[in-house]
């Protein structure tokens, strides 16, 4: 059964995809889970939004988390 999801990011309409098989050597993810996390004594959190990441946003993304550029002109402002 196929699934359509828009990415929250591009706007994109894409297959769902499985992360951990999509990303062989990255986070094996294929969404974004905004928290609000407290440093206090329990250490918790409170979810505040899931974003759905289409694979070529998600790979920037991961690209970015790394350290990496994401576009030709960031590439340019790093060097």
């Amino acid at each position: 059964m196929m699934r359509a999801m828009k990415c929250d990011r591009c706007g994109k309409y894409y297959e769902c995809y499985a992360g951990q098989t999509q990303f062989k050597g990255g986070e094996k993810a294929n969404a974004l889970y905004l928290i609000d996390r407290d440093l206090g004594k329990n250490y918790c959190y409170w979810k505040r939004r899931i974003c759905d990441l289409c694979p070529e946003c998600m790979e920037q993304f991961e690209r970015f988390v790394r350290g990496g550029a994401v576009s030709a002109a960031e590439k340019e402002e790093v060097t």
